[in-house]
């Protein structure tokens, strides 16, 4: 077991930020000492003046689970007719999301999540690394890049501990680096980094407040920040943000039912590429463009098969779709963006006031989502804007971060944290059998879920909460942690909403002089003001890493 040693940054004169998305995933990076940061706009088997992010895709040969295409390569392999048995994996982010997860079916090809992702980030990376090795890069080892990997705002502590687990299976990092030499940050978080250095054209200051909407492919994270300038400028999270899976997939998905119910006499006889060109169309057209106004026009694939190029039932006339807009409205904007005003609407609620909305992420740079967002808020906000580059904001933010990890200063927690404790026993209260009677006459009551962190109570990034205990050497303690999202504190650990997120191992160390079944004093620290928890043990003045397992119920 080894002690915590102190980081040095100057150990990593790269920063690489990574933004693994849903549908896209992008990158960039500086150099620590002149702050410029560049994106990486180059992606293999892909047009570069199309979009700065590659798509996030594995393709698996037949019913192989070794990884034979990614990103672009991988989708353009999907279309050829040998590929009629493989894999193509897509969307998979989303098993992260443990609200979506329970109701998807396990991954084909006997693969689990952290193997898909470590696939993917291993190729990506691989990328990355030869394209900086072409640029200025040049002078440095591998050795000396540091990482910074957004994640959900949305997402547990387990599932952030699944990303770090295939970031280190993907290569990026050693099992035994110091765990700083990898950060995560929350996907909005990271975006308001990069509006905060945007915020002088947007005239913000002291005690402001502004509203990041990150609208992703699958998830829509929102955050409120308050700007603080007595030290510096620095940023405080103002409100527990929120977040749901309501990205644009959802509209591709909609759009997708939409053409099945058109088409849907001649089902059985259009190939699946075909319906694939269609849906292009949709997304790399319509989708960003559309502003509830005009109608839509998709043409058809030669490859359709129809008797005839006329339908005007469903709106096909010489060989092209019409959809209206009233149409594309109703069936596959509204519900998907009503859910997003909604999310908006209750932030705007708890901040109380605002001076900005930025809308950033793929789907933010939608102009229908802008015009629906300036209708419902434009009076109440002073100012609702779209970011240059807003759909690089997330991972140019994840830089920005990498360089100044100490730029927000308050988070506020998501969850109730605590642990196992027995307290005293309270008739008519607790239940008789949780009742203990110890030895000595006192009467306890088991259970009871003693608080670490209040939900919603906003917390310093160096906030630690710090409990003593004992073991008897050469024992190791362990040490389970619960938390729940309950709107009321919970009494018990058995409570309804509360869950076990995970056990901590303390390695007792060898200690000279000490009897085996000697008592020894051990305080457990836990940082929960970070976008990882992070705990350590004290131990006779010296301070040690744990080990930790998350649950996986």
């Amino acid at each position: 077991m080894t002690s915590s040693r102190p980081f040095n940054p100057n150990d990593y004169p790269v920063v690489i930020g990574i933004d693994f998305g849903t549908t896209f995933s992008g990158c960039s990076y500086s150099f620590v000492h002149n702050d410029e940061v560049v994106d990486i706009v180059k992606w293999p088997k892909q047009n570069n003046n199309v979009y700065p992010k590659t798509p996030t895709l594995n393709f698996y040969q037949g019913s192989s689970n070794q990884m034979a295409h990614w990103g672009n390569a991988a989708r353009l392999e999907m279309l050829r007719p040998t590929a009629r048995n493989s894999v193509l994996l897509k969307q998979y982010k989303l098993y992260l999301d443990e609200n979506i997860a329970k109701d998807l079916p396990p991954l084909p090809n006997g693969l689990t999540i952290v193997d898909a992702i470590a696939d993917y980030l291993h190729a990506f990376h691989e990328h990355v690394v030869s394209e900086l090795r072409k640029g200025f890069a040049r002078n440095y080892g591998q050795h000396q890049f540091r990482y910074c990997l957004t994640v959900p705002a949305m997402w547990s502590d387990r599932a952030k501990s699944t990303m770090r687990e295939a970031a280190i299976k993907a290569g990026l990092i050693e099992e035994n680096d110091h765990r700083d030499r990898l950060m995560l940050i929350s996907e909005p978080e990271a975006a308001a980094l990069y509006c905060e250095k945007k915020c002088e054209q947007y005239n913000l200051g002291h005690n402001d407040q502004f509203m990041i909407c990150d609208a992703g492919g699958g998830t829509v994270d929102l955050i409120v920040f308050r700007i603080d300038e007595r030290s510096g400028r620095k940023l405080k999270e103002w409100t527990k943000g929120h977040g749901q899976s309501c990205g644009s997939v959802f509209l591709d998905r909609r759009m997708r039912k939409l053409l099945k119910k058109k088409f849907k006499e001649y089902l059985s006889s259009i190939p699946a590429s075909a319906f694939e060109t269609m849906m292009d169309t949709f997304v790399d057209l319509i989708k960003p463009q559309f502003d509830g106004v005009e109608d839509q026009f998709i043409s058809l694939p030669a490859a359709m098969n129809l008797e005839s190029l006329n339908n005007p039932a469903i709106g096909l006339e010489d060989g092209t779709l019409c959809i209206s807009a009233a149409e594309l409205k109703q069936e596959v904007f509204e519900p998907v963006i009503k859910e997003v005003l909604a999310l908006i609407e209750d932030q705007l609620m708890k901040a109380g006031s605002m001076q900005a909305i930025f809308l950033v992420g793929g789907f933010g740079s939608s102009n229908y989502l802008f015009d629906r967002v300036m209708e419902d808020f434009g009076s109440r906000v002073g100012l609702v804007a779209v970011p240059p580059r807003c759909e690089l904001a997330v991972v140019r933010g994840a830089v920005y971060f990498g360089l100044n990890p100490r730029i927000v200063t308050t988070r506020i927690p998501r969850y109730w944290y605590g642990i196992d404790t027995t307290t005293s026993f309270e008739e008519g209260i607790d239940p008789p059998n949780y009742k203990i009677v110890r030895a000595d006459g006192s009467v306890r009551c088991d259970n009871r879920f003693s608080v670490y962190v209040w939900r919603g109570r906003p917390l310093d990034i160096d906030n630690c909460m710090s409990k003593d205990f004992f073991a008897y050497y050469p024992h190791h303690t362990t040490c389970t942690l619960y938390a729940a999202d309950t709107e009321e504190q919970p009494r018990y650990i058995t409570s309804p909403g509360v869950r076990k997120v995970a056990n901590f191992t303390i390695p007792m160390p060898e200690l000279t002089g000490v009897m085996e079944g000697e008592k020894v004093d051990l305080s457990i620290k836990m940082y929960f003001g970070e976008v990882e928890l992070r705990v350590e043990a004290v131990i006779r003045g010296k301070t040690y890493g744990t080990t930790c397992t998350f649950d996986t119920d």
